[in-house]
């Protein structure tokens, strides 16, 4: 299962990321195993990316994906996590909250 997700600015961020290191869309894109086309609908925002596209583009930029989410305030991460859960079912859920406390280092 791959789930779609955003927050307004990221296509943006990406993009300056991107400039930042001098690269362009197709050699991105190429770095990402992606097509120039879904990395340009990403980085306009017209097309939200799915966990793997964005764990590529964070990869083939040299950042985590979690880099990709910074400049979105902390309200905005709540309300996509209740968003993202509200669909899950209760063993789904558990598990989710025991692999975000694994990587948290929380028990």
């Amino acid at each position: 299962m791959f789930i779609r997700f955003y927050t307004p600015g990221m296509g943006l961020l990406i993009k300056q990321i991107r400039e930042n290191k001098q690269l362009t869309q197709t050699q991105l894109a190429e770095k990402a195993g992606i097509s120039r086309s879904q990395l340009s609908e990403i980085e306009n925002e017209r097309k939200p990316a799915n966990t793997l596209r964005l764990s590529a583009i964070a990869k083939a930029l040299g950042v985590t994906v979690t880099d990709l989410f910074d400049n979105a305030p902390d309200e905005e991460y709540k309300n996509l996590i209740v968003d993202l859960m509200r669909d899950m079912s209760v063993p789904d859920r558990d598990a989710l909250i025991h692999y975000a406390k694994a990587i948290a280092n929380r028990d």
